[in-house]
């Protein structure tokens, strides 16, 4: 094993964060940036502050360092997070903040309902503050004067926050310094004012709107054609989609920039092969595709099909099985592909899988009982994809007979995949839903996986047998149990 970091370890950073008191050290912290990294454990970078009422009773916990040592070392807070209850006289000045988030919840809300008007004085308080997470508040015109016109944020999220209609002025505004703008549950009230035919956001990288109300479709999509540097997108309204297609030709080089197109529509197959023959031209050359909540079938295929020779990341949960071949048979420049469930008889018939590029595959096969001899069949599919760092099969949501990675069903065939260092198998002790895994195929991957680094999952019934299993990996070096994401 490679020797690894010991400011890594937790035991180190959490004993060096109880000092974080000593004079020196917090000397030390000042030094640079990387003596900075080094020192400044999680409970510093990230501090959580809650004061959260409940019917009948009020909770109060925090997470990081006392209010004594914050206000002592108000440098080092680079990141908080603010629960409940709060008030401009509970923050001290925090010259480095650099983050902010606010959820607002108060015994008046949770009683009665009532929310707040934000109107706080955040310049007086962080000067160098860039994010901003505001929830459960409404935005005024004095309010959005105050916070957005003084610190020049680049990023802001609008999260379950009611705007009032002198605001939306101030909220265009604020557009033009914006690099990401995040409105997820946002009502704007009362009747609003268009948006200027000449207002341009030209910093205005990342768009996401999620059931967003009183905002018109056309000034949605007004809002949107005024982002020429708009890098990712993310649509989550079905309306705005058709409207899109049906009265507005979008040029081209509207969007030269895009490099990530994010949707969580609830389109249908038809709806999204319209959008895709009509705007395709806009994202010929957007590498980056995420489709979710949106059923992805023949149609769509066949109109998404002259842009899968440029896409580099692919991600749809709801693609249909009879469509993923496709993608595997042209996506020549896939490095990442997230799919569900595909049918063994659907995977290994039709020409050759040309995604050679493919690092990281999400997928889950469904071998039914009566395709079992197909298995030696997929294998064979995977052994091409000799670049594959990561291989996650706990997408099958069916819980149906899996792929079983054991020798006597063809695992042997992937010794060509010496790049693999993440296998994560499906969850569960069912006989249905995991891996029937032997000694013999453990050390087999072992051996011939030069670069694993973690076999996550179920890999047996029998948990006495997955003990053992587990063992081995451990001796090895090779992480196992429930797969968190990656650790690396």
């Amino acid at each position: 094993m490679s020797p690894r970091n010991p400011f890594e370890l937790p035991e180190i950073t959490a004993h060096i964060a109880s000092y974080l008191c000593n004079k020196e050290l917090t000397s030390c912290v000042r030094v640079s940036k990387s003596w900075r990294d080094i020192f400044l454990p999680h409970r510093w970078r990230d501090i959580t502050r809650s004061f959260e009422y409940d019917i009948g009773e009020e909770h109060y916990w925090r997470y990081g360092p006392s209010e004594e040592n914050i206000t002592k070392h108000r440098h080092l807070v680079l990141d908080l997070t603010l629960r409940g209850d709060f008030d401009e006289d509970d923050m001290c000045p925090l010259p480095n903040l650099q983050q902010l988030k606010i959820y607002f919840s108060s015994r008046e809300r949770v009683l009665y309902g009532e929310r707040k008007v934000f109107n706080w004085d955040l310049a007086g308080i962080s000067p160098q503050l860039e994010r901003f997470l505001i929830s459960d508040l409404d935005l005024d015109r004095g309010s959005c004067q105050r916070l957005l016109e003084p610190l020049r944020l680049k990023n802001l999220e609008l999260w379950k926050v009611d705007i009032m209609p002198d605001a939306v002025q101030e909220i265009w505004e604020a557009c033009k310094n914006l690099e990401s703008l995040s409105m997820k549950s946002v009502n704007f009230q009362g009747n609003l004012p268009s948006i200027p035919t000449d207002a341009v956001f030209p910093r205005l990288r990342t768009l996401i709107m999620t059931n967003v109300k009183g905002l018109s479709q056309s000034q949605q999509l007004s809002m949107v054609l005024h982002c020429p540097r708009l890098e990712s997108f993310d649509p989550s309204i079905n309306a705005f989609a058709a409207r899109m297609v049906i009265d507005h030709p979008v040029q081209k080089d509207r969007w030269s920039q895009l490099d990530n197109l994010n949707s969580h529509c609830g389109q249908g197959d038809e709806e999204w092969a319209s959008l895709f023959e009509k705007i395709g031209n806009c994202f010929e050359n957007v590498p980056h595709l995420h489709l979710f909540g949106s059923e992805i079938g023949p149609r769509s295929i066949k109109a998404l099909g002259p842009y899968f020779s440029n896409l580099v990341d692919l991600r749809s949960p709801s693609f249909k099985s009879s469509v993923i071949l496709s993608v595997l048979c042209s996506g020549s420049k896939l490095e990442i592909l997230h799919v569900r469930n595909v049918f063994a008889s659907d995977i290994v018939k039709g020409g050759p899988w040309i995604c050679q590029q493919l690092r990281d595959l999400k997928i889950g096969f469904r071998v039914q009982e009566t395709e079992r001899d197909l298995q030696p069949l997929i294998f064979e599919r995977l052994s091409t994809l000799v670049r594959l760092t990561t291989l996650n099969m706990t997408i099958n949501d069916y819980g149906e007979e899996l792929l079983h990675f054991r020798s006597d069903c063809g695992l042997r065939q992937l010794a060509s995949l010496q790049e693999l260092r993440t296998v994560v198998f499906c969850h569960g002790y069912s006989v249905r839903r995991c891996q029937q895994l032997e000694m013999i195929d453990v050390k087999w991957m072992i051996g011939n996986w030069k670069k694993l680094k973690g076999i996550y999952g179920s890999l047996n019934s029998d948990r006495e047998v997955t003990a053992q299993l587990e063992d081995l990996l451990g001796n090895h070096g090779i992480s196992h149990g429930y797969y968190w994401g990656d650790r690396e």
